[in-house]
């Protein structure tokens, strides 16, 4: 488990909230356009199909594919010193409507040989506070 004390606090902002108080709660969210149903990542003010201005939350399933990835074998900030070498991975997620919706994450409990792209993984929540918890993804269990 990483120690997130150790990394700035998530983005934080009326935009993110819904995303974060889901997340705390062990659930993966991401808008949704009240009037066409497009789910959207990063959250944004207005659909980029329909251009309305009125949205909500969305639970999906937590569960996705790698769609691509990088290594880092030296951290970009020394704050991420102690995850040693780790992944930045896109995962793009299970249930959604509209455009492909991809989210950044870490993929844990796999290394350089075993993390390719269209692996299937599933969400877990890493906490980061007695609120808010950090999507992190392992390879799904069948």
């Amino acid at each position: 488990m990483t120690d997130y004390r150790l990394l700035p606090p998530p983005t934080w902002s009326p935009t993110t909230e819904g995303h974060w108080l889901a997340a705390g709660r062990g659930a993966l969210a991401v808008q949704i356009c009240h009037r066409c149903g497009a789910h959207r990542w990063p959250p944004t003010e207005i659909c980029y199909r329909c251009r309305c201005i009125e949205w909500g939350w969305a639970e999906l399933p937590g569960t996705g594919t790698v769609f691509t990835y990088t290594w880092t074998d030296s951290p970009v900030s020394s704050r991420l010193a102690h995850l040693g070498v780790y992944n930045a991975t896109v995962i793009t997620l299970d249930g959604t409507e509209g455009e492909p919706v991809r989210m950044l994450g870490r993929v844990t409990g796999v290394d350089k040989a075993t993390l390719a792209c269209d692996l299937p993984v599933e969400v877990h929540f890493e906490p980061f506070d007695a609120v808010v918890a950090i999507p992190v993804w392992r390879p799904r269990r069948h």
